[in-house]
């Protein structure tokens, strides 16, 4: 299958979120509302699934119709930071690659499922890739986590060794209510930590 995907960079994507919250979140209070910013301001229904993971190894996923995110009901009601990374990762999905989701017609898992066998590895990475960046971008603005370091720090950051930042930023995940992980890659990409060789 040959998917029209643009190949956006991770700083472009960063602009794309950083319009996104502008518009439907400005204050930029944290954490990140996701959740409330898909139902109340996006209009999309949020319908949790029993066993979507454990059947179909898929935590969301967005409609073709762009009117529903399907979570898995298990991760829902445990992970909250995972359920709102999934949800701005489908929401991702939404505000980058809507005009394919529409053409796919994807309006079930079995769907999904039968859709990404036919996708070339390059083509699911991007999509993927992308999704996950602005993600990433919406749940831990750049402004945002530079702000929160220099606090600390009393100084702007740059490429620091992840050794001598993780005494003082274990709190982070919790304010942004993201995974360690999450936070991590995007100490990363900012070019705040050094990425491990």
């Amino acid at each position: 299958m040959n998917l029209p995907i643009q190949r956006l960079s991770y700083n472009k994507i960063g602009e794309i979120a950083n319009n996104f919250l502008n518009k439907y979140h400005p204050d930029f209070s944290l954490p990140i509302p996701i959740e409330e910013i898909s139902e109340q301001k996006l209009k999309i229904k949020i319908v949790q699934e029993m066993d979507l993971k454990r059947e179909y190894d898929v935590e969301g996923f967005l409609t073709a119709d762009l009117s529903t995110i399907f979570i898995d009901f298990n991760m829902y009601m445990k992970y909250e930071n995972r359920t709102r990374f999934t949800i701005a990762h489908e929401v991702g999905h939404l505000f980058l690659h809507s005009e394919i989701f529409k053409e796919l017609n994807i309006n079930s898992v079995e769907k999904l499922n039968h859709f990404s066998v036919k996708l070339n590895d390059e083509e699911y990475r991007w999509l993927e890739y992308q999704a996950y960046s602005f993600a990433s971008h919406v749940l831990v603005p750049s402004g945002l986590l530079i702000k929160a370091l220099e606090k600390r720090l009393n100084k702007v950051p740059s490429m620091e060794a992840p050794e001598v930042l993780a005494p003082i930023i274990q709190d982070l995940p919790d304010i942004f209510q993201v995974s360690d992980a999450v936070i991590l890659r995007r100490l990363q990409k900012e070019a705040i930590v050094k990425a491990n060789s």
